[in-house]
């Protein structure tokens, strides 16, 4: 009992998590990382420079307890160097792992030049800069360099340490930063400024030189799997992997053949944001936020053992369970082959068939394999052909999971077999109803990254794919929406727009071209760009609620990117009529049908335009600053009495111009026989397309039957809305004016309400003076609310589609759209 306990022991105060020679791999995490803190570091740099120019103020205790305070953060602050300077040492000293000190240097040099560069010099220059952060003195300082260097040491050394000490090094640096603050070296802001130059240099440092994987050696694993019962004679590690699995090929006591699949303690992060990465890039993936790798190895054991119960060829399951070392292990039979790895005369259509009964008895039981290529279906020794890799599996898995999986059989066995050889087994298997069924997602969309590399590399394409199966189904191919393209004839209609409703604008306003440049000259520019960092964040939020929307699993970061698409087009389109263009198309590349992908936006423009009533209910109704209150910090007075008199009397002319524009459209209408036949020609037209799609829209109704996803749709609008009022009141104070929130609210959301029923692409010129009427309602003088919303339409509008150009390409070339 005791040499077990002292194994135990040993085992478990291991301090590498790999072994020395570990091939080095550039992991998601990385790249999450350099993305994550990258932005924040360079709007600190930009917009926050020099916010630390004030002396901090200190522990405002006295006595006893400040002494105390401070002896525990002068502690804290020395121990996190402590802990960089032993991780170095480490390095040095165990055998194989020098090149780890490349990294740290590496590291600490590019941490020291992006600090400077954030610091920014002033007054002595570079030199003097480069001291300042390095000593901390004078206090206080933009960046602590000791601070950044031990992040970056501890960052880079995290992928090579087991998870016990990676943890401990991630809390002395979070307890590092606030230890600065108690020692008054800096502001909060040099602390987190500190910490995530630190991160950001390790990023890089990482994706350039590479990071273990994190998964034990073999020699590891064979010792600790009598913790769940097997003995095996020799373990290799096999040359196929997955990411944040670690797979083995064994031998048991027996003599059996064995696979050891483990899910590593100190793989865990490679898990998580592997799992969080392939959740946000490609279709047919979830983020497993609360699975574990016990909770991934205990459902492939339960999914294995309810497929083999009910008589679907699986591989056996051994044993599974937990080592003493916190490693989650799965022990199954091995098996002969892979159907990757069949060809020739062994792909004949007794082994598709074979593949297809074998996944139809899966989906017999309500469970979606979710993770579906050619290597997932193995020939067991018996010869049976079996399905693995089951971890992802979903239990009572709706039909979109279902068809995905079969969309990725019938291509990997086309990619194996032939697409000829490929159809015939899936009418053999389903009929032509069944191909036909599963024909809508029949998209690259839902396949994989390697799969559809290896249909590029075929004589055929997805699109001969899909003809086949048409002509062999004989059904008609869905028809998909066609996206209006960007112009020159488009673009001038933009400029015209643009530049008349500036016309309008400056005519209601009373406010000349001349005054408008002085307050633009004379505007605060380092908050105009936060407000355009800030921009791109209004869609994250719109995704969530178009995802809410949705009966079908969507990935988030396709979705996100169709948000800045819609941007893009919106240019060209009404903002309404080019969401709903754009989203139908990209829900048709899910399989849902056109009339369900329209219901579903127009449920979800329904929940945004609840949102915006309840908010102009709540401000209208409540004691909230609204538009008749005055200016945050001011009171009454002359000049702001005046500002919102002027208000006051652009806003009925507004009024009175849009009354009178929809009076004449009302009667050009009604009184030109042309336009009169061609509205009541549509009439018939529009009945019948919806008497026809009514029962198909029907399904995309049960998504409010789902409190979450009513949720999703609400907060997602309405955190969209917060944020751009929030950007909106960043432009105000950019002119030297605040408002209150609930009057930014107000404004926004009243503007969004309106505009988004004028038949005018984005709005143009309708936006631009319903903010500048409100603006003014609220105190706002005349040319500060016309160079405000001037200046809050850039940033939200107008400048926006460069990225969405961007999106939409990669919409297009991954075929989203």
């Amino acid at each position: 009992m005791r040499t077990v306990s002292r194994q135990r022991l040993r085992r478990g105060v291991r301090v590498w998590s790999s072994a020395p020679d570990a091939p080095r791999l550039r992991r998601p995490t990385d790249i999450l990382l350099l993305v994550g803190a990258g932005p924040v570091s360079a709007i600190i740099g930009v917009a926050l420079h020099h916010q630390t120019g004030t002396p901090p103020s200190g522990l405002t205790l006295t006595g006893t307890l400040a002494g105390a305070i401070t002896g525990v953060a002068e502690l804290v602050y020395a121990l996190l160097v402590l802990w960089a300077a032993l991780l170095a040492l480490l390095a040095v000293a165990a055998r194989g792992r020098r090149r780890l000190v490349l990294d740290y240097v590496v590291g600490a040099t590019i941490t020291v030049g992006v600090g400077v560069l954030v610091s920014r010099p002033v007054g002595g220059g570079w030199s003097d800069t480069l001291h300042q952060i390095l000593t901390s003195s004078p206090s206080p300082v933009d960046v602590v360099g000791p601070l950044a260097i031990a992040t970056v040491v501890v960052v880079i050394a995290s992928p090579h340490l087991t998870r016990p000490l990676r943890w401990t090094g991630r809390s002395l640096v979070a307890l590092g930063g606030a230890a600065t603050l108690l020692l008054g070296i800096t502001h909060p802001v040099g602390g987190v400024t500190a910490i995530l130059v630190g991160t950001v240099a390790a990023a890089f440092t990482h994706l350039a030189l590479g990071t273990p994987s994190g998964y034990a050696t073999s020699e590891q694993v064979a010792r600790s799997l009598p913790d769940i019962g097997v003995e095996v004679t020799s373990l290799v590690l096999a040359p196929a992997q997955r990411l944040g699995v670690s797979t083995f090929h064994a031998v048991g006591v027996d003599g059996g053949n064995l696979v050891v699949t483990q899910y590593g303690r100190d793989a865990w992060d490679e898990q998580f944001v592997g799992s969080f990465w392939t959740a946000l890039t490609r279709k047919g993936e979830t983020l497993d936020v609360l699975g574990g790798r016990r909770h991934r190895v205990e459902r492939e054991a339960l999914t294995s053992l309810l497929a083999e119960r009910a008589g679907v060829p699986v591989l056996e399951v051994v044993a599974a369970g937990v080592t003493a070392d916190g490693d989650a292990v799965l022990v199954t039979r091995a098996s002969v082959t892979s159907l990757a790895r069949l060809s020739g005369d062994e792909l004949d259509p007794a082994v598709l068939a074979s593949a297809w009964t074998t996944l139809l008895g899966l989906h017999g039981l309500g469970i979606a394999h979710r993770d579906l290529d050619a290597s997932c279906f193995v020939r067991r020794a018996d010869g049976a052909l079996a399905i693995t890799h089951l971890g992802d599996a979903r239990h009572a898995a709706d039909m979109s999971s279902l068809m995905i999986d079969r969309v990725r059989l019938l291509v990997a066995t086309a990619t194996a077999a032939g697409h000829h050889a490929a159809l015939d087994a899936a009418v053999d298997a389903l009929g032509p109803d069944g191909v036909a069924e599963m024909l809508p997602y029949l998209q690259a969309a839902v396949l994989d990254r390697v799969t559809r590399r290896t249909v590029s590399d075929r004589e055929w394409s997805l699109d001969d794919l899909r003809t086949a199966a048409v002509e062999a189904t004989g059904v008609e191919p869905a028809a998909l929406l066609n996206v209006r393209r960007v112009t020159v004839k488009s673009v001038g209609v933009v400029v015209l727009v643009g530049v008349m409703a500036y016309v309008i604008v400056g005519m209601l306003t009373d406010v000349d071209l001349s005054s408008i440049e002085e307050e633009l000259a004379s505007a605060d520019k380092t908050w105009l760009w936060v407000a355009l960092a800030m921009s791109p964040f209004v869609q994250t939020s719109f995704a969530f609620a178009t995802m809410g929307a949705a009966t079908a699993r969507l990935r988030y970061f396709p979705v996100l990117l169709l948000e800045y698409a819609i941007q893009f087009i919106a240019l060209t389109l009404p903002a309404t009529a080019a969401r709903l263009a754009l989203s139908v198309r990209f829900f048709q590349k899910f399989g849902i049908p056109s009339a369900s992908a329209v219901s579903m936006g127009v449920i979800d423009s329904f929940m945004g335009f609840l949102v915006q009533v309840v908010l102009l209910l709540v401000i209208l109704v409540s004691d909230l600053p609204g538009l008749t209150a005055p200016l945050r910090g001011t009171e009454s007075s002359t000049s702001s009495t005046s500002s919102t008199s002027s208000g006051e009397s652009s806003t009925p002319t507004l009024l009175i111009l849009i009354a009178v524009l929809l009076v004449v459209g009302a009667l050009v209408t009604a009184l030109v026989p042309p336009v009169r036949h061609r509205v009541v020609g549509r009439i018939p037209r529009i009945r019948e397309m919806v008497r026809e799609q009514a029962a198909t829209a029907r399904t995309s109704l049960e998504v409010l039957r789902h409190p979450g996803k009513i949720a999703t749709m609400l907060l997602g609008n309405l955190g969209a809305q917060v944020l751009q009022a929030a950007i909106l009141g960043v432009c105000l104070y950019a002119f030297g004016h605040t408002a209150h929130m609930s009057q930014l609210i107000l404004i926004n959301t009243g503007v969004s309400l309106f505009a988004g029923l004028m038949p005018v692409p984005g709005g143009m010129g309708v936006a631009e003076a319903g903010y500048t009427a409100g603006l003014q309602a609220i105190g706002v003088p005349s040319s500060v609310a016309v160079s405000t919303a001037i200046a809050f339409r850039m940033v939200t509008f107008y400048l926006p589609p460069i990225w969405g150009s961007v999106s939409m390409r990669w919409l297009r070339r991954h075929e989203y759209v």
